[in-house]
């Protein structure tokens, strides 16, 4: 079943948006697709669709499970259709097939210039239906992380960088969300060649001045954790810690658990747990706060950091993934290795308040000149600009 988010309006058939897309070079229609609940992609989509739409150039679609509709509602276009599926099921047969089967009426109904697919999941089976989409659409493929770059077996990881180098095949380009993803997919023998850095961004936010949210003197640190609850996340390293400081800090646990097979984990007294709420209020909750802990065990990005950042929160990161990039290490933050407990405890406990302050100043400074939404978004639609005007010239 089709669903419009936000306030609609007649469109116009098909053909005619062919007709007009042809005619005008600037206008494109874009198909996005994930199967991804909640969490990073679905946050980076938020801002993609937030940008396009206010571009106003496109007809847009998105594939998505329906559980991540609340969290995009805010978003509003006449030229906007989400196309909600149920609950992807990892273990279900049933989940791959719905999300092959939608996709491909999607894409044959519309015939969109792109079809844009984000993490690895989704990217497989698109890119395995290749034969059955238009062949003037381009596919690109995102993967918000390799899942060969996963803490696993070697022999699964080899498995899976040999997939990849087959799928790649199956689109048209490769977007990475961050250098040091470009690097590791060049280590695991993807083509060069349809590899593209664009690097993730949010949008600016107003929060509540610092005096307003300023932590009284000699009152424990406040200690945020944002994302799932899940082992790549490092939930029960951040429980953990906040364990091992007691007294000395409150936490902050924004978000919950996806699977819901998963076993609750016990929490500390010290923690209180938001469940998923709007990102005006993450902001809110950031501006108060003293540090962003992201003990992550693998990240594609680490867009979380990056809305640390907006908000002048300093950011205490594992050394992994597009964090590497992100963070600079005793300006905008601290790095420790993945699940090291007691190096997390020692470095917190050794910084000053003085240097958070400074910290955070930092890393706004670094926000504004690489991760902003409008950078990214710009980017964005230059690469598809570029693709839509080889395809159409093949």
């Amino acid at each position: 079943m089709d669903a419009t988010i936000g306030p609609t309006g007649s469109r116009a058939p098909v053909s005619a948006q062919a007709t007009q897309a042809r005619a005008d070079p600037l206008a494109q229609s874009i198909l996005h697709v994930t199967e991804a609940p909640l969490g990073g992609v679905v946050a980076y989509l938020e801002e993609m669709l937030a940008g396009q739409i206010a571009d106003g150039r496109m007809d847009i679609g998105l594939v998505t499970p329906e559980i991540n509709l609340p969290a995009l509602n805010q978003l509003a276009g006449e030229r906007f259709t989400a196309f909600p599926l149920p609950a992807y099921r990892r273990k279900s047969l049933l989940s791959p097939l719905r999300l092959a089967r939608e996709t491909i009426r999607q894409a044959r109904r519309t015939r969109p210039d792109i079809l844009h697919v984000h993490s690895t999941i989704a990217g497989a089976i698109v890119r395995a239906c290749r034969p059955f989409l238009p062949r003037e659409t381009a596919v690109i493929y995102c993967p918000h992380g390799w899942a060969f770059s996963r803490k696993g077996g070697e022999r699964v990881n080899a498995v899976v960088r040999l997939v990849e180098r087959l799928l790649a095949r199956g689109c048209d380009s490769i977007v990475c969300i961050s250098e040091p993803e470009r690097q590791e997919a060049l280590s695991a023998g993807l083509p060069a060649d349809k590899l593209v850095v664009i690097e993730n961004g949010v949008s600016a936010r107003t929060v509540a001045s610092p005096a307003a949210t300023k932590r009284p003197a000699g009152s424990p640190r406040r200690m945020v954790f944002a994302g799932r609850f899940d082992r790549q996340k490092g939930f029960d390293t951040y429980l953990e810690v906040m364990r091992r400081l007691g007294p000395e800090a409150e936490g902050i646990a924004i978000g919950r658990q996806i699977v819901s097979g998963d076993k609750e984990p016990e929490l500390p007294a010290n923690v209180t747990v938001t469940g998923w709420i709007p990102r005006g209020e993450v902001y809110e909750l950031y501006a108060g706060a003293d540090v962003l802990l992201v003990p992550s065990r693998w990240e594609g990005f680490g867009l979380v950091a990056v809305e640390a950042m907006q908000a002048r929160l300093p950011v205490f990161a594992s050394r992994v993934g597009g964090l590497r990039d992100i963070v600079e290490d005793g300006i905008t933050g601290r790095f420790f290795e993945p699940d090291d407990v007691e190096a997390i405890v020692s470095i917190l406990r050794s910084t000053t308040d003085a240097e958070l302050r400074a910290f955070g100043e930092a890393g706004y400074a670094r926000y504004l000149a690489r991760y902003t939404a409008d950078r990214m978004n710009r980017r964005m639609l230059a690469h598809y600009e570029s693709l839509i005007a080889t395809r159409r010239g093949a």
